[in-house]
């Protein structure tokens, strides 16, 4: 899309989790327990079969203005990497996000686990898109250590918006 009708802004969340690199990038590179960490997804249905960079249709359940809830289905890809995992989603209304998950040791027993992604939309629907995408995205970090950790508890992510 072009501005001035779309804006771009950068989101950048960080997870310390207390476990090695190597369980964590299990983790992300399983393809049901990254949608299953999602609060909004609702179905997923996998695309192509490929195993190198696989592409899903996902349903989303959205609430708006905590009055009205519905559903909205979008296209993502997944490329597997040494590292982590990019992703690719395009949704509804011209959104754009081109996510990276990345994986980095932090002393031999703890991960850093960061997501940085590029969220692309209509000027209007921005500062919704990115309430809705920090929720749901620091609520899935959570429960991804949690899963990592063998744990429930609830603890802070850091995040930034640029």
């Amino acid at each position: 899309m072009i501005w001035p009708l779309t804006l771009q802004r950068t989101v950048l969340l960080k997870k310390t989790i207390h476990v090695p690199s190597e369980e964590v990038l299990g983790l992300l590179h399983d393809p049901n327990v990254l949608f299953a960490t999602s609060p909004l997804i609702t179905n997923i249905a996998p695309d192509s079969p490929e195993l190198s960079n696989p592409s899903y249709t996902v349903t989303d359940t959205i609430s708006f203005a905590g009055i009205f809830n519905f559903q909205t289905q979008y296209k993502c890809r997944l490329d597997w990497l040494y590292n982590g995992v990019d992703s690719d989603v395009a949704a509804g209304f011209g959104t754009r996000l081109k996510g990276q998950y990345r994986v980095k040791a932090v002393g031999d027993d703890a991960t850093e686990l960061s997501e940085e992604t590029v969220v692309e939309s209509i000027f209007f629907m921005l500062p919704y898109v990115l309430k809705t995408f920090k929720e749901a995205h620091t609520s899935s970090l959570e429960l991804l250590a949690a899963k990592a950790e063998k744990r429930s508890s609830r603890s802070l992510i850091s995040s930034t918006v640029c």
